[in-house]
């Protein structure tokens, strides 16, 4: 939604949206990034999205004014305080997916290939993948290269030839051995010496870097809480559309 907002150079992008949204055949479900919803992450890494450049205000009353149109078509929205939208949203994909459903991910955040990756054939996302990192991977090599999106940095210049170089699984065997304090991981993984001292002087580090890279455990019973089912009412979804614009 931020994408067609942002190049939408007609001011109709909400009205669009409402029309795919009516015409689609299949059930819709749009997730909202909740009220301080980066909140958990920046406990446990104070630079978390710090620095990004915000949306503009024409963004966010695009934003409301979606949600306000879309109670009025048959799409279930969601927007619970204190999670981002990625940590419902894994939530939700996992729950149906267990269910053998297809799940159409439509969304340009990288994040959601670990999704993907969780859940072959049964989970399609259009987001461009991450990197040199196959859908399984993703969060693996966001932990070590970072991300710059979310102000991630990643073990300090550790990138694509040092992945490759390494290998996922090698790299995953080596994580493993971190987060559980086993001496002697530095002997089955390549990386130059500073990155050594890194560790040494960051021992936690790596792994608050997994866990804000992850996803969040959302309680069901709050996802239950925030959702609004919407009522098909093309009329008064134009209504509310033409209060704004034409």
């Amino acid at each position: 939604m931020r994408v067609q907002l942002e190049t939408d150079i007609s001011g109709l992008a909400p009205r669009n949206f409402m029309h795919d949204v009516f015409n689609c055949p299949d059930p819709i479900i749009c997730v909202w990034d909740g009220p301080r919803g980066s909140a958990r992450r920046r406990e446990l890494f104070p630079k978390y999205k710090i620095g990004r450049k915000a949306p503009d205000t024409g963004i966010y009353n695009g934003f409301h004014l979606t949600y306000q149109t879309l109670k009025h078509s048959k799409a279930i929205q969601i927007k619970v305080p204190g999670y981002e939208a990625d940590d419902v949203i894994a939530y939700l994909t996992r729950r149906y997916a267990s269910d053998n459903k297809l799940i159409a991910i439509f969304s340009n955040d990288g994040d959601m290939w670990q999704l993907v990756g969780e859940n072959p054939g049964k989970v399609i996302c259009g987001a461009k993948a991450i990197g040199a990192a196959a859908p399984e991977w993703t969060r693996l090599y966001k932990t070590w290269v970072g991300d710059s999106s979310d102000k991630i940095p990643g073990v300090p210049r550790f990138g694509n030839s040092l992945w490759s170089l390494n290998g996922p699984k090698r790299l995953m065997r080596v994580t493993e051995k971190i987060f559980s304090g086993t001496p002697g991981w530095q002997r089955d993984v390549e990386l130059q010496p500073k990155m050594f001292e890194w560790f040494e002087q960051n021992p936690n580090q790596l792994k608050v870097f997994w866990d804000i890279v992850g996803f969040l455990d959302v309680p069901p019973e709050l996802i239950d809480q925030h959702t609004v089912v919407g009522q098909p009412d093309y009329a008064k979804a134009d209504a509310v559309l033409r209060e704004f614009m034409q």
